[in-house]
């Protein structure tokens, strides 16, 4: 039986999105592609909490717009029902409050439906390999962020906010480094590293990079 990571790839993967083509088309290529040995589908966000009492599911892909998905915040019944699955969200929006709701309720990857599906394929097989897959998107400078910033309010950065591993990233954004050099250097996924960046300046009330790089040399020189 095939397995990577404690994950059994054999196993079943749960598709819940109420658009019967996006199932069933999804569900083709991860048969070939991914080698799922068995596809569930589900068309309600009810319906496919309900699924998730099969025990051989180890991978649920859920659509944003279901019905009965309230909000990304009801991403967190399916960790707390099923915390031994990877869980992924599969949507049209590439927003960043989307991803960071997203990634706030615990999900494991956030894939725009928009990509091809060889892509798709790639970036599934990161999420089920154990790393968490976020849109090269989130990294960039939200728009509505001017280039020439307003003051922004004063923070008092708190080091305890911040895990260990985001103080490194911090370490790393204040000597210049770019998401796939820091990548490189802890040896992560850059899917993982965008995940820890857009954490630090949510954190630190930093609207970009560089301001991140200001703020932290306050309490990590």
């Amino acid at each position: 039986m095939a397995r990577m990571n404690g994950v059994d790839r054999t196993g079943t993967i749960l598709i819940a999105d109420d658009h019967d083509v996006v199932r069933q088309g999804l569900g083709h290529v991860l048969r070939r592609d991914l080698r799922a040995g068995q596809i569930i589908e589900a068309s309600t966000f009810d319906e496919a909490l309900e699924r998730l009492v099969d025990r051989s599911i180890f991978l649920a892909i859920f659509d944003l717009g279901m019905p009965g998905l309230e909000n990304l915040g009801d991403l967190a019944k399916v960790r707390r029902q099923r915390p031994d699955i990877r869980v992924v969200v599969l949507s049209g929006s590439k927003a960043r409050e989307d991803i960071l709701a997203a990634l706030a309720a615990g999900v494991h990857g956030y894939l725009v439906k928009s990509e091809r599906s060889e892509q798709l394929v790639k970036q599934l097989q990161m999420v089920v390999d154990g790393q968490i897959y976020v849109p090269s998107t989130l990294a960039e400078l939200p728009p509505e962020v001017s280039a020439e910033p307003a003051i922004e309010p004063q923070v008092q950065p708190d080091p305890a906010a911040l895990t260990a591993r985001q103080r490194n990233v911090l370490s790393l954004i204040i000597e210049g480094l770019s998401n796939k050099e820091i990548a490189k250097q802890l040896d992560v996924a850059e899917g993982t590293v965008k995940m820890h960046v857009a954490a630090i300046l949510r954190a630190i009330g930093a609207s970009n990079r560089a301001r991140a790089a200001a703020i932290g040399k306050q309490f990590l020189a």
